[in-house]
């Protein structure tokens, strides 16, 4: 292969000294000095902070910007740079093959950004060309890093000439900090529109005691014996002090559906800024603090929404970031805070507004359009508007019927979250969560005295004396809460159970009534665990006999045989009894309720006589003793009180055939419960 001029050039010193020699003295006289330059800088007095660009011309990552500004001297700078974004901004911007090596190599994260003076990159490419150091590269060239030899030439006219055949050029590390305070007022107003007519209103205040401190490096090229700083790469931005915001909001309107998040800047005041010189290079860095809320709802149906909140977070933190990551450490806790002091709403579903204010500190090079990274205190307010009327939202004192309730509540969070984001060129922006309190509860309001929040006791309305009976307790279908409820049973003859459960499960309690008569059960849902305050009651009388309340034949009771993705083959075993019963009706088993609700036969399951479709969807019930199924129509009451109008206990023939069928659901293989028959006399009723 044949070897370029240029690289014969780098291999054979004598013939690059020759070279050297003979171009010098055609372009000695007529090259300008870099330093020649700078010294003709004039002497301005320091405007505070002044810095302005613009974009020469502009490739893929890459920009030619004339930067304008003052040195903390006082001298004014004017110089074109390239500015580059990572990988691709070094290879698509016209700088030199060996330079572009050269930045490729030195890059160890993921994203990197490089500001390279214009005029010395152009003065490497004609050194290279040349075979040797154009005078304005000599003249800011530094001697090589670590243990360097030299050679020694002479050139006629220009006396003795030595050359670093070893060594090596280090970057050279510059860090700079200012200490800051500022007090910046908060005040806004938002029409929203999208999927919410209203507008919110932010206003408070922010505030911030902190150092900002900003690492860059110099960048220098080995070249011919020599080490020539050429571009400047942002490290990393510190800061690290106590912060403040405090915030109060107003949100009012309508909203219609989901919509994406919203985020504003509210402001970015400027903290300062500073021009000085590495070498001859003119770096200019800053800080400045970008202000930004948001807004977000999650909504299920129409409704609307009025309520004010006031929120305050401070503390202290100390965070490095660069533009990959983040590490440090912080501290915050939130203050005089005050829950709603006006509040209305409307809505048949569930509104969720999640507002926040943002509270950052951003330090940059040369321009935030370049290169920044910030560290940010956001304290959120989390509000749940949930609203409800109607009749299909469960049987709580277990007549049989679903009573008509309504409910309209609001429920108010709040945290505190730590962010951090970084970004070059505005194209690369990463975001992150560096710390997050826990999340607190601040009140919880029933705006209306709802019925919906009172629980349902499932249990039978007739029960025998002396016989251990199991109740149920759980909130109503229609609850839009996980949260584990506590709940307080009396039993109507003094005593009282005390239990906590999910609220949409059932959570027994068990009690013996030693005398005969009616029975007064209260049952109180009284917290949750996230803290709610319910102290809701639902009261029930039930029927303590002597007999006549009591079934005593045998049950059947079937078994979950085989599961297919989502649905179940039910059915009898070599347990089963379908003529006279198989369990004892002191026994305690689930009831198979099911729901025929004329669901198509899925595809993939062969159905006959012995295993046909159900059409419907089964689920199991708390277990009851079979003794306390004193009829048909009880054991369907019982499923219907616990899922909802519809449901009834299943029936021996409800797949067509007999001895078993198919439904949706899921039920473990290991469970056995009670099942009717319609023609046979295996029921514990009968």
């Amino acid at each position: 292969m044949r070897q370029s001029m240029n690289e014969w050039l780098k291999q054979n010193r004598l013939a690059r000294f020759l070279v050297r020699t003979a171009a010098g003295l055609l372009l000695t006289a007529g090259a300008p000095a870099l330093a020649q330059q700078q010294a003709a800088m004039p002497a301005v007095a320091l405007p505070g902070g002044d810095y302005w660009q613009y974009t020469l011309e502009t490739g893929y990552d890459w920009r030619l910007v004339q930067i304008n500004g003052y040195t903390e001297e006082g001298q004014y700078f004017s110089k074109p740079m390239y500015m580059l974004d990572g990988v691709s901004g070094i290879y698509n911007a016209p700088l030199p093959y060996s330079l572009r090596e050269e930045l490729l190599n030195s890059i160890d994260t993921e994203n990197t950004s490089f500001s390279l003076s214009q005029e010395i990159v152009n003065e490497i490419s004609t050194s290279e060309q040349l075979g040797y150091l154009t005078p304005a590269l000599q003249a800011i060239a530094e001697p090589l890093d670590g243990e360097v030899a030299y050679e020694t030439f002479s050139r006629p006219g220009a006396g003795e000439e030595s050359f670093g055949l070893f060594g090596r050029c280090d970057d050279k590390i510059v860090n700079k900090n200012k200490s800051f305070n500022i007090s910046t007022p908060l005040s806004q107003n938002f029409n929203i529109g999208g999927g919410f007519s209203g507008n919110l209103s932010l206003t408070g205040d922010a505030q911030a005691s902190a150092v900002g401190e900003i690492q860059v490096r110099q960048k220098r090229f080995k070249l011919f014996g020599a080490c020539i700083p050429y571009g400047i790469k942002f490290d990393y931005a510190r800061a690290h002090g106590s912060a403040m915001v405090n915030y109060g909001t107003t949100l009012s309107g309508t909203v219609n559906y989901s919509s994406p998040p919203w985020e504003w800047q509210l402001a970015k005041p400027f903290l300062f800024g500073f021009g000085f010189a590495i070498g001859p290079i003119p770096v200019y860095i800053g800080f400045n603090l970008p202000i930004t809320a948001g807004l977000q709802f999650n909504a299920s149906v129409t409704g609307s929404v009025t309520y004010n909140g006031a929120q305050a977070a401070s503390g202290y933190f100390d965070y490095t970031c660069t533009l990959d990551s983040c590490n440090g450490y912080s501290n915050f806790s939130s203050s005089n805070l005050q829950g709603p002091q006006t509040l209305t709403g409307g809505v048949s579903g569930r509104i969720q507004p999640t507002i926040y204010a943002q509270l950052a500190i951003r330090g940059f090079l040369y321009d935030d359009s370049v290169a920044y990274a910030q560290v940010g205190v956001r304290p959120y307010l989390y509000g749940d508007l949930w609203g409800y009327y109607g009749n299909n939202c469960g049987d709580a004192n277990g007549d049989g019927y679903f009573e008509t309730v309504d409910a309209l509540t609001f429920d108010l969070d709040w945290q505190i979250l730590i962010t951090a984001q970084a970004d070059s060129f505005l194209t690369r922006e990463k975001r992150w969560t560096l710390w997050t309190s826990p999340r607190w509860h601040l009140n919880y309001w029933d705006l209306i005295g709802s019925e919906a929040l009172e629980p349902m006791l499932v249990g039978n309305a007739s029960v025998p004396v002396n016989t251990t009976q199991t109740y149920n307790a759980r909130m109503r279908p229609c609850w839009p809460y996980t949260d584990t409820v506590t709940y307080q049973l009396a039993w109507g003859d003094g005593g009282t159970s005390s239990l906590s459960g999910a609220p949409a499960s059932l959570t027994p309690a068990s009690h013996v009534w030693s005398s005969t008569g009616t029975k007064g059960l209260s049952l109180i849902a009284q917290r949750d665990s996230h803290g709610r305050q319910f102290n809701k009651t639902t009261v029930r009388n039930i029927q303590v006999t002597t007999g006549g309340g009591t079934a005593t034949h045998m049950g059947m009771t079937w078994k979950a045989r085989q599961q297919y993705g989502a649905y179940v083959n039910v059915g009898s075993d070599s347990v089963s009894n379908a003529y006279s019963g198989d369990t004892s009706p002191y026994t305690s088993l689930p009831i198979l309720c099911l729901k025929k609700d004329g669901r198509p036969a899925p595809s993939g399951i062969t159905f006959d006589f012995y295993n046909g479709w159900s059409g419907g969807e089964v689920r199991l019930s708390a277990p009851v003793t079979g003794s306390t199924l004193t009829s048909r129509a009880t054991a369907d009451g019982i499923c219907a009180s616990t899922y909802g109008t519809g449901w009834r206990m299943g029936e021996f023939h409800d797949g067509g055939g007999g001895w078993g069928w198919w439904a949706a659901g899921s039920i473990s293989t290991t469970t056995r419960f009670w099942v009717a028959i319609d023609d046979q006399p295996a029921n514990p009723w009968n």
